[in-house]
């Protein structure tokens, strides 16, 4: 993921989390931060085999699902 797509996701109030797993494979979480607290919330997860996948996921969900 590129600076610019971070930024991006940043702006539009969403964030990111791609982490191994105690087996082969990776989590990524998509979080939302709130409007009126700020607080950034779990929207959704789900487990994929490379980091690469999990970015490439995150990016379609927020751009094309309107979570």
């Amino acid at each position: 993921m590129t600076d610019k797509q971070i930024k991006e996701l940043l702006d539009m109030g969403w964030w990111v989390q791609v982490s191994p797993l105690a087996h082969e494979g990776w989590v990524c979480a998509l979080y939302k931060q709130g409007k009126k607290t700020g607080n950034w919330i779990t929207e959704t997860s789900r487990e994929f085999e490379t980091p690469n996948e999990c970015y490439h996921w995150a990016l379609l969900k927020v751009k094309y699902e309107n979570l």
